[in-house]
């Protein structure tokens, strides 16, 4: 029997955005948001962009109960395909304006990529693709923009690095104007998440009500913010940025190409991977903002390089509370890569630190090498020193805990003769009160204008010096690092992955000393509860339960096959394979089991089937019977291609009853109708009718109002000037 379906293909779709699926269509979101706005639309909205939009104006989304706005909760999300938000606008592509319990979220379905990209193509002298503010009048400025999450999404604007004097953001809290001072009063617990942003003058920047009205319990977490390069798509001063804020989560990010060299930027100015407090820094003099219990953990920043005489700093942690601790956390943080040709008291910077007391440094490992000065920049400059951990001035910044830090400095400059590398500065006769420094490896390498330390009471060098540790260890009354080494830390260095992770001879293993709330390692592995590792990589302080020699994978169409050789094994009740799509957001799909004890090779393997086209991370956790556990990552970033030609698979399982799935590859972006016959010829289901990305493809189909018998499923698909059609037979059992 032959079945015929005609396809009708029409034009472009002026509605692309659709809410609560039925209720009404728009050509744009400023059009959906204005319904919203009007009441158009009431209670748990659903945003669903079904084609891309161009907007001429800002998208503005008021507060619910903000004139005729009711709702208690909207979502913005891309259906059947990636979608595009854009605009060329002198201000936002989208502003909250007071709005709470927004989601922007750029999956489709709960697959974990970013397939909605929000654009603003503008440069104008502040603009922004995303603003969080408090509302614009009396009655809603005070409660702010709450509870919004922004996640895998692709962020940009249109201002290059080279421009300073346009001001541009990826993302902005603030208040009623786009700018790093504009204050946003109680913009509180958003999240910002998962997200890849670049082309801007700052990643994300959030400013607070000042004194009395400070943000709370922001997250910004696990985003990839730069280019990979020093190019049109870097990020031009700042990565992140948070000022007049209490608990800011800022953890898993990485944070690259911040800058340039003085080939592609127009002026000088401090440029920062993260800064907490303040985006500024200079020697002996810094500024904070109100600010408590930050948290900076377990963030990638590299690549941030100033070439026009400013400084250029990792991570900057610089607020006050006017009387309590401030309680800053920086922990498990990897920094390389961070040069200057700077003019005194500008200076690089790994972590610069400035504030009231009672914070923490613990366990970041920083690599900052390299020439500071190369062909092509400025030159005849009297003092650039590369500074590991810079502390500011005497008198305001007091009992500070520096514990568990590998240091490893070692740059160099063609027109310098003074220190190039100090490992640690501090303002002398620093109060350190209740903190202390202990148990960190200083390393200034072999380089002769290199030292572990320098005090200083000005902002000019040369400060007082100390070329050893021993020298260093009496800086100070009390003595500080009794025990801390100066040891080349040895690091791996093979990927980015793994850049600062020791090795197997390293002298940061069993060199730290415990700390109290920091248990796990920027994997999330555990530390050791009596000796850890010095560094943001724990490396453990006992026999390894399991030997890996090997772990290598193949790609065979849609499918992962992992294979791993142990070499011995001790305890072992398995291996659970994980996998992510991003980075530091796994998920369990499958496990292993172990072979107990054994000193014998043993050969595993785990086959990870029909993954959607994308990049893909895996790592086996083992765990052994007593419930510990040990992360092995495969060093390879694995990815699924787009099939080359069009395929409808038999489904599975079949017989069935009563769910199947069909899986479907699409060699381009195509039209695709999956239809169900019986065995009269009659349709009895349509299984699928969307326009679908180029990629493998599943759908589970579910039959509980069907009978049992036999039928017919047919995919009728066409794209890019090609058409397939195929037939296969189901059989239903109940």
């Amino acid at each position: 029997m032959l079945f015929v379906l005609i396809l009708i293909a029409g034009s472009l779709n002026a509605q692309n955005v659709t809410v609560n699926p039925g209720a009404g269509s728009y050509p744009t979101m400023k059009d959906a948001f204005d319904a919203i706005n009007a009441g158009t639309h009431t209670g748990a909205i659903t945003i669903d962009v079904v084609g891309n939009t161009v907007e001429t104006v800002t998208a503005v989304l008021n507060a619910s109960g903000s004139g005729s706005a009711n709702y208690t909760s909207v979502v913005i999300k891309p259906v059947g395909a990636a979608r595009t938000i854009q605009g060329n606008i002198a201000g936002a592509v989208i502003r909250l304006a007071g709005a709470d319990n927004v989601t922007i979220d750029g999956r489709i379905g709960l697959a974990n990529f970013r397939n909605l990209a929000i654009q603003n193509t503008g440069n104008s002298a502040s603009s922004a693709a995303i603003w969080l503010s408090h509302g614009a009048g009396a009655a809603t400025d005070s409660a702010g923009a709450q509870n919004n999450l922004i996640r895998n999404c692709t962020i940009t604007t249109g201002v290059s690095v080279g421009s300073s004097s346009n001001v541009s953001f990826c993302v902005v809290l603030s208040g009623t104007t786009i700018s790093t001072s504009s204050q946003g009063r109680n913009n509180n617990n958003n999240t910002i998440l998962n997200n890849i942003m670049f082309r801007a003058r700052y990643g994300v920047s959030i400013c607070g009500g000042g004194g009395t009205s400070l943000n709370q319990n922001n997250r910004i977490d696990s985003n990839i913010i730069g280019s990979s390069a020093y190019d049109g798509g870097a990020i031009g001063k700042t990565g992140i940025l948070v000022q007049f804020q209490n608990n800011c989560n800022i953890e898993y990010n990485t944070v690259k190409y911040i800058g340039g060299p003085s080939t592609n930027t127009t002026a000088g100015a401090d440029r920062v991977g993260i800064g907490v407090g303040s985006e500024t820094w200079s020697i002996g003099t810094s500024s904070t903002t109100a600010g408590t219990n930050h948290k900076v953990n377990g963030n990638i920043i590299r690549n941030i390089r100033e070439g026009r005489t400013f400084s250029a700093v990792g991570i900057i942690c610089a607020t006050s509370a006017g009387g309590p601790p401030t309680g800053n956390v920086i922990t498990n943080n990897v920094i390389y890569d961070v040069l200057a040709n700077s003019t005194a008291p500008d200076v690089p910077v790994g972590i610069a630190h400035a504030g009231n007391r009672g914070d923490l440094i613990a366990y970041n490992s920083i690599y900052m090498v390299g020439d500071l000065d190369p062909a092509g920049e400025f030159i005849g400059i009297t003092s650039r020193p590369a500074i590991g951990i810079e502390v500011g001035v005497t008198g305001g910044d007091t009992a500070l805990t520096i514990k568990n830090n590998s240091i490893y400095v070692d740059c160099t400059a063609d027109t310098m003769t003074l220190p190039t590398s100090y490992a640690i500065v501090m303002p002398n006769a620093y109060g350190w009160g209740s903190g202390g420094s202990n148990n960190n490896d200083y390393y200034v390498g072999s380089n002769p204008l290199g030292r572990v330390g320098a005090l200083r009471t000005g902002t000019t060098y040369p400060f007082a010096q100390f070329a050893t540790l021993a020298n260093w260890q009496t800086a100070f009354t009390p003595p500080q690092d009794a025990n801390s080494i100066s040891a080349d830390p040895l690091y791996s260095l093979p990927t980015t992955t793994y850049l600062l992770m020791p090795q197997a001879a390293s002298p940061l293993k069993l060199a730290g000393t415990p700390i109290a709330g920091v248990t796990m390692d920027i994997l999330n592995e555990v530390r050791s509860p009596f000796t850890p590792a010095i560094g943001a990589y724990e490396y453990d302080s006992i026999a390894l339960p399991v030997e890996l020699s090997s772990l290598t994978s193949q790609v065979s169409g849609r499918d992962v096959t992992l294979n791993w050789t142990t070499s011995s094994e001790l305890n072992n009740s398995g291996f659970d394979i994980e996998r992510s799509a991003l980075s530091n957001e796994w998920i369990k799909v499958g496990s292993v089991a172990g072979n107990g004890t054994t000193t014998s090779p043993v050969n595993y393997s785990f086959t990870d089937r029909n993954l959607a086209t994308g990049r893909y991370s895996y790592r086996l956790k083992q765990i052994d019977f007593n419930g510990n556990y040990e992360y092995f990552n495969l060093v390879n970033e694995i990815s699924i291609g787009v099939p080359a030609s069009f395929r409808l698979s038999q489904n599975y399982p079949n017989p069935f009853n009563p769910s199947t799935t069909i899986n479907y590859d699409l060699p381009y972006d195509s039209r695709v109708n999956i239809t169900l016959f019986d065995i009269s010829g009659r349709q009895v289901a349509n299984v699928v009718s969307d326009y679908k990305p180029a990629g493998y493809h599943t759908v589970t189909f579910n039959a509980s109002a069907l009978s049992s018998g036999t039928y017919f499923y047919r995919i009728d698909a066409s794209g890019s000037g090609s058409s397939f059609t195929d037939t296969k037979k189901m059989m239903l059992v109940k």
